[in-house]
C-alpha cells in the first residue's frame, strides 16, 4: 500500500466521521411533534407536549395504540403479528421512527415547524 493510499483511505474516513458527527449533533435535541403517515398518506400531526393515547387504523382493519408522555412517544399495542413497533421503544429525539410494517404505518419525530 502506498502512502498516497493511505492518506486517502484516512481522508475518507474523517469525512465520514465529520458526516456522522453534524448529523448526529443536529438530530439530538428533544422534538415536539410526530408526524403519522398510514400507507404512505398522512394520518396525523402529534403534539408531544400533550400526554394522551392515540389509536391509529393502519391498512385492513389493523391498529396501533400510541402512548406519548412526558415528551416521548411508543406503541404500545399493535394488531400485527411481529410486534416490531413495540420493540422499538420510546422515541423522542428529531428523526427518530416508529415503523409498523403490517399496518403500514410510520411515526416520524420532528422538531416543531419541520412537518
Amino acid at each position: 500500500m502506498k502512502k498516497q493510499d493511505k492518506f486517502l483511505i484516512l481522508a475518507l474516513f474523517l469525512i465520514s466521521l465529520a458526516s456522522w458527527l453534524g448529523y448526529y449533533l443536529a438530530h439530538r435535541t428533544p422534538a415536539l411533534q410526530a408526524e403519522v403517515t398510514v400507507a404512505g398518506q398522512p394520518a396525523k400531526t402529534l403534539d408531544l407536549t400533550k400526554n394522551q393515547e392515540i389509536t391509529i387504523e393502519g391498512i385492513n382493519g389493523g391498529t396501533n395504540l400510541l402512548i406519548i408522555q412526558d415528551g416521548e412517544i411508543w406503541c404500545e399495542e399493535a394488531s400485527c403479528p411481529d410486534k416490531v413497533c413495540i420493540r422499538q421503544g420510546k422515541q423522542s429525539r428529531d428523526g427518530e421512527m416508529i415503523v409498523c410494517l403490517p399496518n403500514r404505518m410510520i411515526v416520524q419525530v420532528v422538531g416543531a415547524g419541520e412537518g
